[in-house]
């Protein structure tokens, strides 16, 4: 948490010799999340209640004030301003001036109107779950809000999926198409109320209204009755397209096995695991208890996605097992097991798990939020069980956002559609957390209640635009001292996802009038990132920096921590209770150098013409050096490896000589992985060098390991297998535990081969490290020992957690070779539960210092900080390019403005 602002970081000129009752002015000018969450209001109260004439006003870049009186009235004034501010109001700079007093005048304050004009840097807030005084009004019969589905006030609602521009008001969101009726405009104009100056106020006579509409889009029901309906068909078993807060969802009873294998088959997704939206009574019976900084999480105005571990002894409603622990089964089996019955309603009473095991398939972990929309709530309470909440897209789609554009592009997935006539101005997807140890929660996908709030940067700097990467593409925008990401826009695999980037990159630059001085991108010449980059760049005629892809992972993790409060929204949630004033450090949080970054993940593109993953940075404060890596291997038929894991596993055994054995003998590992004909010619192109792209990428690794454990062969998304050998070397290591007294499952001793106190020790099989630099890790002896494990009937689950422990070993023995007292850790490879965990003991073990990218995703999400960091170091001189696998401004002669 931050520490309260020493007063003399304000400009204050206040002497003790001055008269208490005599005039003085003041003008203050805050930034941070300040518009649309009740803050003007606040300031209108307070300077009221202390009797203190002037005013309060909006500004491009925060909020701006005035206030006169005596002094006695102006300290108390300034202590409730720094200490009783409302939820969520957070500020980063505070500047207070004191200015000449004007001639006495009638006692009173005023908000007026904003102001635009000047840097536009505001902090919009994000949108934020309802909260409980209008959860309340929304249960109350004589409430004229009762079960109105679109209730909010200046504490909870939309914000950033309805602001058009800025200073944040009415006319410049979408809301500006519904007139307020006398009561709204009332309560909107009444100091005193709730709803003063919230800009989305609404009610049943003036606001929006949903309607329940056929997959063609004919109108079926309206408002209240619409809902009904629409619960009405989720407990028959049928797909409701739902209009919500940033976009459209897919819906369905959790409980029913056909109706979610029917989702599954409509929307294309065979296996990856679905969201969860339940009440907290039913998550207490679903799911293993949360620890409370899991609670305080799921319960915040953030409202995110949490993966949770189910309770292992549950059954699903037909009474079989649901505890997420068998090994991958294909959609077709699992669809021929299900069955057309509605699952029970939800009663604790009755002992019935009311999630199918469709809805994660072979996952010991649940996705799940709360309700956090009114709408949400209302269509909870009709269900009366747990649903199925995932984003309204065919896989690898932009989410829809607009009813004629829903009913087009999902009118064959859902059965009917409940929207509403509120435009959704930006796609907003849900935001999805876990967690490792009990103090490490982290982000892997950043969104709804986090975008877009701005991470604060060290110092201020050009305006760069970072196009970030391929996959799960997140866009950014360098503005002063802040970087402002995007919410998820996702995989750019087809025209719709490039499309969805485009206006990503389009809408960041029109809502802040920004116009970048230079712009950011991957070094791989092929994705759709770059070519926009290479678009804007030409357009503007300005610099181009590509980066390469790992040491961007790496960059975006020290951009998180040298900065330590660089998104208020993680102090003011984990927080115990609401701090006092926190105001954004100026000063960097002091890094020990050298630092060594563990960059581990799928792929990424390699200066060296190979495929990255693998890789061990040495940063000095100046550049980046490549001192380690994974020993390189083949990946037969190069992209399509990412589906068909036991590709990677032939690679790996080719790359020894092990392949032929493995394939000949009776008992050969590949003999059921592939036909002769079909083995024999993939080895053939290893052996030419066709289509057999070398990598060093960890990721690869992981899914080769799976294979070669029976966790997966072929999948169905990207890191499946990895989640499947995690979720086995989880089975020994949480197996027997009971919670500990933070309420998350911890490591029996015993059976995870760990004394107590120290969870880890050397594993038995290692990988080898070459001498010289860089350092190459072997994988042949972890290789060799993991088959000849399988062979002695080693269970697979122990092997599994053997990896992990040999993975953790190797990053404290290359450590070791560079003296370093911090490791960071990021991309892909560091969403592992169970890795973050082992190596955060292991590092304590030792005494090193561990940094884990909480803040920003570990995955690809990170990316477009990484660029934006890189861009400004290079531009300031601190910083050496070209070291390293970094690629400098490789269009600087071209692109050099005139």
């Amino acid at each position: 948490m931050a520490s309260p602002v020493p007063e003399h970081r304000l400009s204050d000129s206040t002497t003790e010799a001055t008269a208490a009752t005599s005039l003085a002015r003041w003008r203050i000018h805050v930034t941070g999340v300040v518009q649309g969450i009740g803050f003007r209001p606040f300031v209108y109260r307070t300077a009221r209640k202390h009797g203190l004439t002037g005013w309060v006003r909006n500004a491009s870049d925060g909020v701006t004030l005035e206030v006169q009186g005596s002094r006695n009235q102006l300290m108390p004034f300034w202590e409730e301003f720094l200490h009783h501010r409302p939820a969520g109001v957070v500020y980063e700079t505070l500047e207070k001036t004191e200015l000449p007093p004007l001639a006495p005048e009638e006692p009173t304050f005023q908000i007026l109107p904003s102001r635009e004009g000047g840097v536009r840097q505001p902090t919009i807030p994000p949108d934020l779950a309802t909260c409980a005084e209008c959860l309340a009004e929304l249960r109350d019969p004589a409430d004229r809000r009762y079960q109105y589905p679109f209730i909010n006030c200046t504490h909870c609602g939309p914000r950033w999926s309805i602001i058009e521009g800025v200073p944040y008001d009415r006319p410049l969101t979408s809301m500006k198409i519904f007139p307020m009726c006398g009561e709204c405009e009332s309560e909107y104009h009444n100091p005193a109320d709730r709803r003063f100056h919230a800009q989305p106020v609404a009610c049943p006579a003036c606001g929006p209204h949903v309607e329940l509409r056929s997959a063609s889009g004919e109108l079926l029901a309206e408002r209240e009755t619409a809902i009904r309906l629409a619960a009405q068909t989720i407990r028959e078993g049928q797909v409701l397209g739902l209009k919500g807060l940033g976009g459209f969802q897919l819906i369905c009873d959790a409980g029913n096995e056909a109706a979610v294998q029917t989702l599954r088959q409509r929307k294309r997704r065979p296996d990856k695991p679905f969201a969860l939206m339940m009440t907290e009574e039913m998550l207490r019976q679903v799911c293993e208890e949360p620890s409370e900084a899991v609670w305080r999480w799921l319960r915040s105005p953030t409202a995110p996605i949490v993966l949770l571990r189910r309770r292992h002894n549950l059954t699903d409603h037909t009474g079989k097992p649901a505890t997420g622990n068998a090994p991958l089964t294909s959609s077709d089996e699992r669809r021929n097991q299900a069955t057309t019955s509605p699952a029970e309603d939800f009663r604790p009473e009755n002992g019935v798990c009311p999630v199918a095991e469709a809805v994660a398939p072979g996952n010991p972990y649940l996705g799940v939020m709360l309700p956090y929309t009114p709408l949400h709530h209302l269509l909870m309470e009709a269900v009366g069980r747990p649903i199925v909440c995932t984003s309204g897209n065919l896989t690898e789609e932009p989410m829809a956002i607009a009813n004629d554009e829903a009913f087009q592009r999902l009118g064959k997935i859902a059965d009917v559609f409940l929207v509403h006539n509120r435009p959704i101005v930006r796609p907003v997807d849900d935001s999805v957390m876990a967690e490792g140890e009990p103090d490490d929660i982290f982000l892997i996908r950043r969104a709804r209640g986090f975008a877009p709030r701005p991470i604060r940067l060290a110092a201020k700097g050009p305006v760069v635009l970072a196009t970030g990467g391929h996959l799960k593409n997140v866009v950014g925008l360098a503005l002063e001292d802040q970087a402002i990401l995007s919410a998820h826009v996702g995989d750019l695999d087809n025209l719709l996802a490039w499309e969805a980037h485009r206006r990503a990159v389009e809408d960041l630059l029109r809502f802040f009038q920004a116009v970048p001085e230079v712009v950011a991108c991957d070094l791989h010449p092929d994705y759709a990132s770059t070519r926009v980059a290479e678009e804007f760049a030409c357009r503007l005629k300005a610099p181009l920096f590509r980066w390469q892809h790992h040491v961007v992972h790496f960059a975006a993790c020290l951009a998180e921590w040298e900065t330590p409060r660089s998104d208020p929204a993680f102090d003011g949630v984990l927080a115990p209770q609401p701090g006092p004033l926190e105001i954004e450090q100026r000063t960097t949080r002091p890094l020990p150098v050298p630092l060594l970054g563990v960059i581990w993940d799928g792929t990424g593109y390699g200066i060296d013409g190979t495929v990255w993953g693998g890789e061990f940075f040495l940063f000095d404060g100046r550049s980046f050096q490549r001192v380690a890596h994974l020993r390189p291997f083949p990946l037969p038929g190069g992209e399509v490896v990412v589906r068909q894991p036991r590709r990677s596993l032939l690679g790996l055994l080719a790359a020894c000589g092990m392949a032929e054995r493995e394939l000949d003998s009776p008992d050969g590992l590949l003999r059921n992985l592939f036909t002769e004909t079909e083995a024999r010619i993939l080895l053939h192109s290893v052996a030419r060098g066709i289509q057999c792209p070398q990598t060093s990428s960890m990721g690869r690794l992981f899914d080769a390991v799976a294979a070669l454990l029976g966790l997966g062969a072929r999948i169905s998304f990207e890191g499946q297998a990895a989640m499947a050998l995690q979720f086995s070397a989880e089975q020994v290591y949480f197996s027997s535990a009971g919670p500990l007294s933070s309420g998350t499952r911890g490591p029996n001793p015993r059976a995870a081969g760990e004394v107590p106190g120290d969870a880890f020790m050397p594993s038995v099989h290692r990988f080898a490290l070459t001498k010289g630099r860089p350092i190459v890790l072997d994988w042949q002896p972890v290789l060799k020992s993991l088959v000849a494990g399988l062979r002695a009937g080693v269970p697979r689950e122990r092997l599994a957690l053997d990896f992990h422990r040999q993975l953790v070993e190797a990053v404290l023995t290359v450590a070791e070779q560079f003296n370093v007292q911090g490791l960071m850790f990021s991309g892909g490879c560091f969403q592992n539960q169970l890795l973050r965990r082992l190596l955060a003991a292991a590092c304590r073990v030792r005494g090193v210092t561990p940094w884990f990218a909480r803040r920003i995703p570990p995955g690809d999400g990170g990316l477009a900080l990484g660029q934006i960091w890189l861009t400004r170091r290079a531009l300031q001189g601190d910083f050496i390019p070209g070291r390293g696998g970094v690629a400098e401004n490789v269009n600087k002669d071209s692109n050099e403005k005139d």
